[in-house]
């Protein structure tokens, strides 16, 4: 009977370790707060954050500014709802860095295929794009997006990207600035 159940068991903790479900690959998400100026704040802010459902975990760190938030699952990141909470707590949000890692595409937006990023294991897309500020909107320079495209070219390969995100009007995938790449 005990080598009837540690067989089972066996069977089940190699299944496990062998066909491990996919999760998004938002490796990294850092959010500038401005206003953070005592520990109260600190403790709001991650609060505030953590309530949401697509965030596991919030640290801030009040001498930065800046928060580090872990995510739940695999569903996209809602730039708008971390705004809104950072909103609610009664401070202003900043930029936000991402590292991401996912699959190069196009994305077709007004007739015109432009660079993408596909997050693993999620159905978040990013449009990549050189401008990290939310004044101009740029699309990845020839030159960037040559060098991204021929580090994947040759199959699937996956590269993670880090820079900073922001939103689009309704129906518009958020765009990534490139500030570095790296395929794996």
């Amino acid at each position: 009977m005990l080598k009837k159940l540690i067989s089972v068991l066996g069977f089940f903790i190699t299944t496990l370790i062998f066909f491990q479900p996919s999760f998004a690959e938002i490796n990294n998400v850092e959010m500038q707060v401005d206003g953070m100026t005592c520990p109260f704040c600190v403790y709001g802010i991650e609060k505030k954050l953590e309530a949401l459902g697509e965030v596991k975990d919030a640290s801030s760190n009040l001498k930065t500014g800046i928060v580090d938030i872990k995510l739940e699952g695999n569903g996209p990141l809602d730039i708008e709802r971390l705004n809104e909470a950072i909103r609610e707590s009664g401070f202003t949000p900043g930029k936000i860095k991402i590292k991401a890692t996912g699959e190069v595409t196009k994305y077709k937006l007004e007739g015109k295929e432009n660079p993408a990023l596909k997050v693993t294991g999620s159905d978040q897309v990013f449009l990549l794009t050189s401008a990290p500020n939310h004044d101009k909107e740029e699309f990845l320079s020839e030159k960037k997006l040559n060098e991204v495209e021929k580090a994947t070219e040759g199959g699937k390969k996956e590269i993670t990207i880090t820079g900073y995100i922001h939103s689009h009007p309704e129906g518009v995938p958020p765009a990534l600035s490139v500030e570095s790449f790296e395929v794996k």
